[in-house]
């Protein structure tokens, strides 16, 4: 089962410590990467808070040594086209409530044991 990360989930775990990518894997996901959330990611470097900025270095340092699957989304808003692809099938990872609404698959952050969890639609 493939999930796409979404720029604001990559940004809380690492906030929060959680090794997203382990997680994930262990619980049967192959992580991929769009290329529009890795822009995104490198696009907002510069425009948010310290904690976000010093997030955002460990993703990319994180991406560039992981050997994570990487995709092209296509034209259009990142979050309308990772609504697509849930529609379609994918699980996105993803704290946005409304990409949450909008697809029946997802990973969220359980706030209270502080690690992933799988809602199924």
């Amino acid at each position: 089962m493939d999930v796409l990360l979404d720029t604001n989930f990559v940004i809380s775990c690492i906030k929060k410590k959680i090794d997203f990518v382990s997680e994930l894997g262990a619980l049967g996901f192959k992580v991929t990467l769009p290329k529009e959330v890795l822009d995104e990611l490198k696009d907002l470097k510069n425009d948010v808070s310290h904690s976000d900025r010093v997030a955002i270095g460990i993703a990319l340092d994180m991406f560039d040594k992981l050997d994570i699957r990487r995709i092209k989304l296509g034209g259009g808003k990142v979050d309308d086209k990772l609504i697509e692809h849930g529609k379609k099938g994918a699980y996105i990872a993803s704290l946005d409530a409304y990409i949450k609404r909008s697809v029946p698959n997802k990973v969220v952050i359980n706030s209270a044991s502080n690690n992933l969890m799988v809602e199924r639609g």
